[in-house]
């Protein structure tokens, strides 16, 4: 006679600001999330974002403590992955922070932002006719969330965007979406 477990797998509905438990693997499902750590004076510095059907793997850290911090009300659930997908998803977050961290070092300061919209369209935003549409309801990313991304203030966030919306970089869409115009042909975005 075999006896066979079944092993159930584990399932989380976290709230915003939740802290997802950092020593299993997670696939997300729905929401999004970003990896976090510190500098030593306790500054936040963010080191990826990941949404619906991202994998989220452990992130080891020598000398240094991190966190994956719920943006949304997200859900997900407990998976192993094969090393094949491990070893991309570790991938994955190598080239999110060393992006974060560029994106992070350009002057003037308003391109930090402008370069991270972008940035963050082409990974979760809808493409359309006209460019990409990125709501910031949807991902929770509130100017003060837009600050801690590009070490920016939240009062120069929000210049910033008013600028943008002003010079056509961006344009709004409803109250909460923002539309990423094509930059016209053998044009960059630049501020």
């Amino acid at each position: 006679m075999t006896n066979s477990l079944s092993v159930r797998k584990l399932q989380l509905t976290l709230e915003p600001s939740s802290i997802l438990p950092s020593h299993l693997c997670w696939r997300l499902s729905d929401g999004y999330i970003r990896a976090n750590t510190w500098t030593a004076d306790g500054d936040v510095v963010t080191i990826g974002l990941a949404g619906p059907g991202d994998l989220i793997a452990p992130l080891h850290q020598k000398g240094g403590a991190s966190e994956m911090a719920c943006l949304t009300r997200v859900s997900v659930e407990e998976v192993c992955p094969s090393n094949e997908e491990l070893a991309a998803c570790l991938n994955n977050q190598m080239e999110q922070a060393i992006t974060l961290l560029q994106i992070g070092r350009l002057r003037p300061v308003d391109a930090r932002l402008i370069h991270l919209l972008h940035w963050i369209g082409a990974r979760f935003g809808i493409i359309s006719s006209q460019g990409t549409v990125l709501s910031l309801q949807d991902m929770n990313l509130t100017h003060r969330i837009l600050a801690d991304l590009t070490g920016m203030t939240r009062v120069s966030v929000t210049k910033a965007l008013s600028r943008f919306k002003a010079s056509g970089l961006i344009v709004a869409k409803r109250d909460v979406d923002l539309l990423l115009p094509h930059p016209i042909h053998g044009q960059h975005w630049t501020v």
